[in-house]
């Protein structure tokens, strides 16, 4: 007779495997407009980068930066024109097309020198001879996520630091994020949905980078900031009948179509999301952590 354990039997069979697949670049990009336009975490990070401008007397000095992932250029933008940050010149890495149309508006409102590389920012990244070669400020904008190694990219980044400069590294802490994308992807067929499938990896967090950098790259010095967000899921909690069903925070945080998944993995995330809610002034906010991650050497 064959005995079966417990753990597998609650396997799901390839029948049961969720088939959606991750959102497209073109998905990922209107998604992540959505969030852009809504999310109140760009308060938090301005707070963690009016500290860092600061500490740095980055308004007193001209800056070289070099923003890693830039997106749309809406957080560089900010640090501009609501925090003061004294730009010089802008070096701005975007593959995603869809993203750099927006971002060469972004970068023009700025009246700075800029150039955009459209590369991908892995070890054999290089700058152009004729540009600038360093920087005072690299940042990373919760891009680390779309990296193969992430690790990696952040110390490939330090080479790039002129004496004194600092890498500011925006990422989410571990919570219900990174739980509800793991759940997914424990869920899925992974010939359809996985970490490396998506373009974001949203099950990284900054405990993970925190360690990897602590046990391999003793040169470098962190520090960190942090502070909690809270986002408006309401309309998703409450299930209103007279929104759209398709929420596209959820199906960002996800990196998927929540709506297409099956009954069961869509019940088990609502719930999740509920559970990691606080209801703030009548509405339900889904809470998680901002990490501002400094570091130089």
């Amino acid at each position: 007779m064959t005995h079966t354990s417990s753990e597998e039997q609650n396997l799901p069979t390839p029948q049961q495997l969720e088939t959606t697949p991750p959102l497209t670049e073109e998905g990922y990009a209107r998604t992540f407009a959505v969030m852009a336009d809504v999310t109140s975490e760009y308060d938090v990070m301005s707070g963690i980068a009016d500290r860092f401008i600061s500490d740095n007397k980055f308004r007193e000095k001209p800056v070289k930066m070099l923003t890693v992932g830039a997106g749309r250029g809406k957080f560089e933008v900010q640090l501009v024109k609501e925090l003061g940050l004294n730009l010089e010149y802008v070096c701005a890495i975007e593959p995603n097309m869809e993203q750099v149309k927006h971002l060469e508006v972004s970068l023009k409102s700025l009246e700075v020198e800029y150039d955009i590389n459209t590369s991908f920012f892995d070890p054999q990244f290089r700058i152009e001879e004729e540009k600038p070669q360093k920087f005072d400020f690299i940042l990373f904008c919760h891009s680390l996520y779309g990296f193969d190694d992430p690790h990696g990219s952040v110390l490939h980044a330090t080479n790039f630091l002129a004496p004194g400069g600092k890498v500011l590294i925006f990422i989410q802490g571990g919570g219900a994020t990174a739980a509800i994308f793991s759940y997914l992807v424990e869920k899925s067929d992974p010939a359809i949905f996985s970490p490396k499938k998506c373009i974001g990896d949203h099950s990284l967090t900054a405990d993970e980078i925190i360690s990897q950098l602590s046990k391999n790259s003793e040169h470098v010095s962190i520090t960190t900031m942090s502070e909690r967000c809270y986002e408006d899921v309401d309309d998703f909690v409450r299930r209103k009948p007279d929104v759209p069903t398709r929420n596209y925070k959820v199906d960002f945080w996800l990196q998927a179509e929540y709506g297409k998944l099956s009954e069961e993995t869509k019940r088990v995330i609502y719930e999740m999301i509920v559970d990691n809610c606080d209801v703030v002034e009548g509405r339900y906010k889904w809470k998680h952590w901002c990490f501002g991650m400094v570091l130089s050497v």
